[in-house]
C-alpha cells in the first residue's frame, strides 16, 4: 500500500514539473526581432486621396472649395478636375441668386 502512494507522489510530480516546463517554455521572453529600417518617401510614393467628388447621376463634380463639398458623399471620385472633364463630368457652379418677388 506504502509502494501505490509512492507511485502517485512520483507520477503526479513529474506531471507537475512537466507542467511547469512547458509554461517556462511557452512563456519566457523571445529576443527582440531587429526592427527592419523605415522606408524612405523616395523607395515607396505615398497614395494620396481623390480631392474631387462626383455625383453619377447629376454628372457634376465638386472640388474642395465647393461648399457642398463636406456635404456631398459622392459616388465617383477624382484626383484633378481635368480627369474629372476627361469623364464627361462638368463642374459644379453657384447658380444665380434670383430676388423675391415683391
Amino acid at each position: 500500500m506504502f509502494g501505490f502512494f509512492i507511485q502517485m507522489f512520483l507520477l503526479c510530480a513529474g506531471a507537475f514539473l512537466a507542467g511547469v516546463l512547458l509554461t517556462w517554455l511557452t512563456m519566457r521572453t523571445r529576443p527582440a526581432a531587429v526592427p527592419e529600417a523605415p522606408l524612405s518617401i523616395m523607395e515607396e510614393p505615398v497614395a494620396l486621396p481623390p480631392a474631387i467628388k462626383a455625383n453619377s447621376r447629376t454628372m457634376m463634380f465638386h472640388t474642395p472649395e465647393s461648399p457642398y463639398y463636406k456635404r456631398m458623399k459622392g459616388d465617383a471620385f477624382f484626383h484633378s478636375p481635368e480627369d474629372a472633364r476627361r469623364a464627361g463630368y462638368t463642374m459644379w457652379t453657384p447658380r444665380p441668386r434670383v430676388p423675391a418677388a415683391s
